[in-house]
């Protein structure tokens, strides 16, 4: 056995000894679950953005409120599954964009200019 050949199969032992331990990298969803682990943000704009989410889930308001640096990700966790309206707005207040979007299944939402 080459050189070589002995480095591919070590290669070839740690990779299969970290995928062990590691998992199959599959998280297993549950489709009953009223809540999604977690909902996100990315903000590729030029400057800082607000993002406003509102739903009404079984009678009851949700009201969050993200505030994301330029090249950064903020995440809320264990939002209830729904329909809900967003808002970005920009630093001078201005909104970016809006709309309706329905949560049900962890997400991340990337903003771009």
């Amino acid at each position: 056995m080459s050189g070589l050949d002995k480095g591919l199969a070590i290669g070839n032992i740690l990779v299969q000894g970290y995928m062990g331990l590691k998992g199959n990298g599959t998280k297993q969803v549950d489709p009953n679950a009223k809540t999604v682990d977690s909902f996100c943000f990315k903000n590729k704009m030029d400057e800082k953005i607000t993002v406003k989410l509102v739903g009404k889930i079984e009678d009851e308001e949700i009201k969050k409120e993200l505030v994301i640096q330029k090249d950064e990700k903020e995440c809320t966790f264990n939002l209830p599954k729904g329909i809900y309206t967003y808002e970005v707005l920009l630093s001078s207040k201005d909104t970016y964009q809006k709309g309706e979007y329905k949560v049900s299944e962890e997400t991340l939402m990337t903003i771009n200019r």
